[in-house]
């Protein structure tokens, strides 16, 4: 089949108002357009894949919105109850927080959603052609590897369960009902982040102020201002614990910078090494993943959605501050 079949596939479907199926041929052109080198063909390939792709979603047709519910029984809600009473039974605030950063269920743990994904998946995911495409309409990087994608499915449920049930509704309880009269408010957490003297002077007032919009429920000038300071604390505290992170350039000369975080880092035995596999996997999901919440980068390139600044992503940024807090402990000598 020529190129222009392909095209001529794609076009017939667009006319018919099949854009999902339009999208998939645009694609699939694409693919032969990049093998013979056809530069002008490739534009026009790609920037049809995003516009069939915003017309599916706009039509209504082809993708829905699900949601569900899932009651546990009354051993499981005793199970969860007894959980949730063990932060809430500590002493003080401090030991609360500790406990939270130092947990090991508030990350998922890659090896067994890798078990669960071996386990669960579809046939449809591996015999189906498939595409997964952001609300902007980009096809996103893996959405066409049946294992990779079923693999990002299981990954965001255990991340769901771990927002949703445990670090989000420990946050509402402390900020909302006070446990055993244990209040977490902005002094307090400020206080905490202060006192571990883990943090860059001026890290740590811009953060503070990040606090603030948090506890005023302003999640959007909160995520705007602790995300990209963390990935300037996480970086600053790994370099002091032996990660590299000098940049040489040789443009115009020699030239160093502190290096991005990056999906590579953390994908770096360097990076696991130091900080855990799961860890690194969950920053990387949270922040940089294309299926996953890619929140460092909708931050830093204004993609972000007004429903994505919100008390659950916010309350998890949070989480990956105390996780440094609690397990890095500063040198006092």
């Amino acid at each position: 089949m020529t190129f222009q079949d392909k095209l001529n596939k794609a076009i017939e479907s667009e006319n018919k108002e099949d854009f999902f199926s339009a999208s998939h041929f645009y694609k699939d052109a694409l693919s032969y357009a990049i093998k013979i080198g056809d530069s002008g063909n490739i534009k026009l390939c790609k920037n049809k894949i995003v516009e069939m792709n915003k017309e599916s979603i706009a039509s209504g047709k082809d993708f829905k919105e699900l949601s569900f519910t899932h009651e546990l029984s009354e051993e499981k809600q005793k199970i969860y109850d007894d959980f949730l009473k063990n932060f809430f039974d500590k002493n003080d605030l401090k030991s609360i927080l500790d406990s939270i950063g130092k947990h090991p269920y508030f990350f998922p743990k890659v090896k067994k959603v890798q078990e669960t994904t071996n386990k669960t998946m579809p046939v449809s995911y591996q015999v189906a052609s498939l595409s997964a495409i952001s609300d902007n309409g980009h096809a996103l990087r893996g959405g066409s590897d049946g294992d990779y994608a079923w693999f990002m499915k299981m990954y965001d449920i255990s991340q769901q369960t771990i927002i949703h049930l445990y670090i989000g509704k420990i946050f509402y309880e402390l900020i909302e009902n006070k446990p055993n009269n244990i209040c977490l408010d902005f002094e307090k957490l400020s206080d905490y982040f202060s006192e571990s003297e883990i943090f860059k002077e001026n890290n740590l007032k811009i953060i503070i102020v990040g606090l603030e919009k948090y506890f005023k429920k302003d999640y959007i000038s909160a995520l705007h201002i602790l995300i990209p300071r963390f990935e300037s604390a996480f970086l600053d505290i790994s370099a002091k614990l032996g990660i590299d992170i000098v940049a040489l350039e040789q443009r115009c000369g020699i030239s160093t910078r502190t290096k991005t975080l990056s999906e590579t880092h953390l994908d770096s035995e360097e990076f696991k090494k130091i900080w855990g596999e799961d860890l690194c996997r969950q920053l990387k999901f949270v922040l940089f993943e294309q299926m996953g919440y890619k929140l460092r980068h909708k931050i830093a390139h204004g993609e972000i959605l007004h429903s994505e600044c919100n008390f659950q992503n916010t309350t998890l940024i949070l989480y990956f501050y105390i996780v440094l807090i609690s397990r890095v402990v500063k040198n006092k000598t």
